[in-house]
């Protein structure tokens, strides 16, 4: 049991605790929760779906507050075009209402340690650039890097995230050893420092796909347009600024770090 102030006040809050979906019970309860943070049925995986990918060594993991489901993550095992395998992370949420009690952290570093077991020591996944949230995550907190690009990646979707704008997608890719690579470290320390080139997102995108949906469509253009160009240049985002909300952008070392997939 944890404690938590609300409006001045000690609640007690249930243990938050992340455990592998095996049963068909829990399977369920990460499809649900699928749908009820994309707030679309259309965006779940299948229980059916779900239990085939972790009888083919995928990794589930399901968060529950108390006996809430809360939250999720589940992905596979691929494989890049030299035969080096990696862990597809596919989707992982959590519902708003447990937002900020870092579950989403607690959720990566068990797929990690379970990624470890494996054998595999990459992991890759997609997120929306125009999600500045997701960007810190990803790429502040976890310390992923994304070089790769996708347009449109997921053709038009409607839901809590995606609706009137392309899914262009950012492709992290996070290295799960003991510890980051060195030249990783260094070079955001480099970027921090103002040794990085910058490429702003612009705020409130998704409002504003709502509200003006061309200036939207422009906005988004441009930021895919910037994004595309520099890593086509050799280029790869290794931070992002919260306070600019602006990727940071450096080429990588030479040596050290595996091809992308």
């Amino acid at each position: 049991m944890t404690l938590r102030v609300a409006a001045g006040t000690i609640v007690a809050m249930p243990p938050i605790t992340i455990r592998h979906a095996r049963a068909l019970a829990d399977l369920t309860a990460v499809s649900q929760l699928q749908a009820r943070i994309w707030q679309s049925q259309d965006m779940a995986a299948p229980a059916s779906l779900l239990r085939a990918i972790g009888d083919s060594g995928g990794i589930i993991l399901l968060a529950a507050r108390g006996a809430e489901p809360v939250g999720f993550c589940f992905g596979f095992t691929g494989r890049t075009a030299a035969g080096v395998d990696y862990h597809r992370s596919h989707a992982a949420g959590v519902v708003p209402s447990a937002q900020g009690l870092g579950i989403g952290r607690r959720l990566k570093r068990a797929q990690r340690r379970a990624a470890l077991a494996l054998g595999l020591t990459r992991m890759v996944w997609t997120f929306d650039p125009v999600q500045v949230r997701n960007a810190h995550f990803n790429l502040r907190r976890l310390g992923g890097i994304a070089r790769g690009y996708h347009r449109d990646y997921y053709g038009p979707r409607v839901d809590a995230f995606n609706g009137g704008l392309p899914s262009d997608r950012l492709v992290v890719e996070w290295f799960l050893g003991e510890s980051a690579p060195a030249e990783l470290v260094a070079l955001r320390r480099a970027a921090a420092g103002g040794a990085a080139a910058q490429i702003a997102v612009p705020v409130g995108l998704r409002q504003l796909a709502t509200a003006d949906p061309p200036a939207a469509r422009r906005a988004h253009r441009r930021l895919r347009r910037e994004l595309r160009v520099a890593l086509d240049r050799g280029l790869a985002v290794v931070d992002f600024d919260a306070e600019r909300s602006a990727y940071r952008l450096a080429p990588l070392p030479a040596s050290g770090l595996p091809a992308p997939p």
